[in-house]
């Protein structure tokens, strides 16, 4: 019988241990390459984004803290007017009443302001603490990008002479094609990277932020499937040139 999946969500910690995998996979066939580097850089940074968790785009501890003493204090101004009706009887006391009401609604708006004040402060915070870490994420999928420029099939149709200053270059199909592919599966551990903000905070301006990133890692994955693709074409061709 068929068991269902007992994780239907994405697990940090599962994403974090595939990004290692992948840069120890990395090492061992390109060592001492950029790219080797590169993929465990971010093996590392996902360790301690996930190691962090959501507490690594909170806002301080005394933000909070205010903020929600702010909003404990609301709740019992709201209440006060109450006291003070069962405390006073008889229209004798009525102005005196309506000042001290008056008073109370003035403190309680003040109050209220205050406490959302301090949450906007706090928003603030966390979109810009998440803001930043999806900027990460994007600087480093235009690195990935700027790793691969240079893995051209039509180089093994045309070699040329290297200069000093030229790149390091893959001998054969195979290498250029299992280099793609690693960069192919850093574009995918990216967005995954990427979706825990999502994870963590449900604020528009994340999202949206977090929308460009996966597009953007999906339009470079597409570029290199492309170049994988015409590989396939190229070492086709040589085995029926060969045949």
């Amino acid at each position: 019988m068929r068991q269902p999946s007992g994780t239907p969500t994405l697990i940090p910690e599962q994403i974090a241990a595939s990004c290692q995998m992948l840069a120890d996979r990395i090492h061992e066939r390109f060592p001492d390459r950029g790219i080797e580097r590169h993929a465990q850089w971010f093996a590392d940074y996902a360790r301690r984004v996930v190691s962090a968790g959501e507490s690594s785009i909170q806002a301080p501890a005394f933000l909070r803290f205010i903020s929600w003493i702010g909003g404990m204090a609301a709740v019992l101004l709201l209440f006060s007017p109450i006291y003070f009706v069962k405390r006073i009887e008889g229209l004798d006391h009525l102005p005196t009443f309506l000042t001290s009401l008056d008073a109370l609604i003035t403190l309680l708006a003040a109050t209220v302001a205050g406490f959302l004040t301090m949450r906007s402060i706090e928003l603030g915070v966390v979109r810009r603490r998440a803001l930043a870490g999806l900027h990460t994420l994007r600087s480093f999928s235009h690195v990935t990008d700027m790793l691969q420029i240079t893995k051209c099939p039509t180089r093994l149709l045309f070699p040329h002479t290297p200069t000093k200053s030229s790149p390091h270059e893959e001998d054969d199909a195979m290498s250029m094609s299992r280099y793609l592919s690693y960069c192919t599966e850093l574009y995918a551990l990216t967005a995954k990277v990427a979706v825990l903000y999502g994870e963590w905070t449900s604020d528009a301006t994340v999202l949206s932020a977090l929308d460009d990133v996966e597009t953007l890692c999906s339009s470079l994955e597409n570029k290199i499937t492309q170049k994988i693709l015409l590989l396939e074409q190229l070492n086709q061709r040589i085995r029926t040139t060969t045949d």
